[in-house]
């Protein structure tokens, strides 16, 4: 039966590849979390599978042939629909992209895939679904490492989703053949998969940032608005998602900057909560033909792209050209918020993205950090937080224990802690 579970999927889905018919092969799943088989080609698993997979109480999945999980692109998604997972199938395959310059932006070379940022939207979206990452490795792939499968797995999961296990051609042949070296690697593979199903909780915390994104993610918008949130995660800079039509709901407690990049003005409700964010002390960043109040003129930003506005307590600023670029709305929602009300900072971040959540009585925080190169750093990370904390804790993958943290106060009033070495995946806990 599906879960309805907000906080983690109860099912740890797996493509079951054509070629596997020996019903011997299911005990690849044994003592692993893996419960749900998955079909994307039009033949089920042989016979004998299903019926070995029904008896150990396995679940069966024919994408598109399920009521309870649509296979959907992320625009076509039924966020409202009757199923209780959503298997979001145009994702990306996690990773260090290698560009050239004029590809990769203002940033250059190498450049970061990742789902995080369109599982915490679709997430955002869709409320009280369960969502399904359904992404394969690429075709050309030669070698895959076990690494690699870890990240695809660390990429869905830290963000609180699901990857669809897919294995490439060359990992079916060998584990179906029970390689030595294939067989290892699985271990490998399967105990990230038990490292978060260990810490199934963490999925239900809510994300923190000191920066919202206010947009239907939708049409016109979808592009630039889901953009801004992958460029500013690329930058490190934590942001909470409101959907435009239940943002006057929803609470701008904690925000220090909004980003409104939608070509559609608000209706009457909206724009009077996005004004009265502004007239509290609030920063909000809109595009050109935004219809926002004169206010007092402050003059340009320090790269003259807006016309920045005094109302009230807070700023407005209006971008002065009509086509905007989502890098720069990311940079320049960071520079203009200031860094100062930075919730976390990394330094010497390199190849690392971050996802900063907190439990729901606030006791306990949480920064997950995950390395797309899939190597340690030569360089001393750390990460600096605007609050004080009591204890912290790191959680690596390849460890699967906690080790203490030291926590140094900075002269902000902050904390500040090194970052040990690690190759796909941390976590940091804290406690308030």
């Amino acid at each position: 039966m599906l879960s309805q579970q907000n906080a983690r999927p109860h099912l740890v889905p797996m493509r079951w590849p054509a070629e596997w018919r020996d019903p011997a092969l299911l005990e690849l799943l044994t003592g692993t979390p893996i419960n749900c088989l998955v079909s994307t080609g039009e033949e089920a698993p042989a016979p004998a599978v299903l019926e070995k997979a029904k008896q150990a109480g396995l679940t069966f999945v024919q994408a598109g042939n399920s009521p309870a999980v649509a296979w959907t692109e992320r625009a076509d998604a039924p966020w409202d629909g009757s199923q209780s997972v959503l298997a979001i199938t145009d994702g990306v395959w996690p990773g260090v992209q290698r560009r050239s310059r004029e590809e990769a932006g203002p940033t250059g070379a190498p450049w970061i895939d990742s789902n995080g940022w369109m599982i915490q939207l679709c997430r955002a979206l869709a409320q009280n679904k369960d969502i399904w990452v359904a992404a394969e490795p690429p075709e050309d792939a030669n070698n895959l490492r076990a690494a690699v499968y870890q990240l695809a797995v660390a990429d869905a999961e830290a963000h609180g989703a699901r990857w669809v296990i897919s294995l490439d051609k060359q990992w079916c042949d060998g584990l179906a053949k029970k390689t030595p070296a294939l067989m290892d690697g699985w271990k490998t593979i399967t105990a990230a998969l038990r490292f978060f199903d260990a810490h199934r909780d963490w999925a239900a915390y809510k994300p923190l940032g000191a920066l919202g994104v206010v947009s239907d993610f939708h049409g016109p918008n979808e592009f630039l608005a889901g953009e801004v949130l992958n460029l500013s995660s690329r930058r490190s800079l934590p942001y909470r998602i409101f959907i435009k039509s239940r943002a006057v709901a929803a609470s701008f407690a904690g925000l220090k900057a909004i980003v409104y990049p939608d070509e559609q003005a608000p209706d009457a409700a909206l724009m009077k909560k996005l004004l009265d964010f502004v007239n509290e002390g609030g920063l909000l960043m809109v595009p050109a033909n935004f219809p926002a109040p004169k206010g007092t003129p402050l003059g340009s930003d320090v790269y003259g792209r807006y016309d920045l506005r005094q109302v009230g307590k807070g700023r407005i600023a209006v971008a002065k050209e009509e086509s905007q670029d989502p890098w720069l709305i990311a940079a320049d929602a960071q520079l203009l918020m200031s860094h100062k009300n930075d919730l976390v900072r990394f330094f010497n971040t390199g190849t690392l993205n971050c996802y900063y959540t907190a439990s729901a009585d606030g006791k306990k925080s949480l920064l997950q950090i995950i390395n797309y190169a899939m190597r340690p750093s030569n360089n001393l990370v750390s990460a600096s937080f605007t609050r004080r904390f009591r204890a912290a804790r790191l959680w690596k993958l390849e460890d699967g224990t906690a080790q203490p943290l030291e926590l140094f106060p900075t002269e902000d009033g902050g904390m500040e802690v090194h970052i040990p070495a690690f190759n796909v995946y941390a976590a940091i806990e804290l406690d308030s």
